[in-house]
């Protein structure tokens, strides 16, 4: 009976063994997806953000490219004005001339 009992509280223990082992990996398993859950939030978070500087930084360049692009055309404006300017100030010396 002595050999018996031995037998079942070996028993017993290996059987507690197993589950607090098991219990501890399915533990585990819950703690690694609650970080990978909160690491995919973060992602995210950090993914948004990233994108609506860049969105920030091209409508800032977009901006300075318009205001560049008016600038040029106001001086070409400027220099076909004077173009014109001179052009008519030659034929009319021509026409005195003549």
């Amino acid at each position: 009976m002595n050999k018996l009992l031995k037998v079942l509280l070996l028993s017993l223990v290996v059987t507690v063994g197993f589950a607090a082992c098991s219990k501890k990996a399915e533990d585990a398993a819950a703690e690694s997806a609650e970080k990978a859950k909160e690491a995919v939030t973060e992602m995210k978070a950090t993914t948004v953000d990233a994108a609506k500087d860049a969105a920030a930084k091209t409508e800032d360049a977009a901006k300075e490219a318009a205001a560049a692009t008016e600038a040029a055309a106001g001086e070409a404006k400027d220099a076909a004005v004077d173009a014109v300017q001179a052009a008519k100030d030659a034929a009319a010396k021509d026409s005195a001339a003549k």
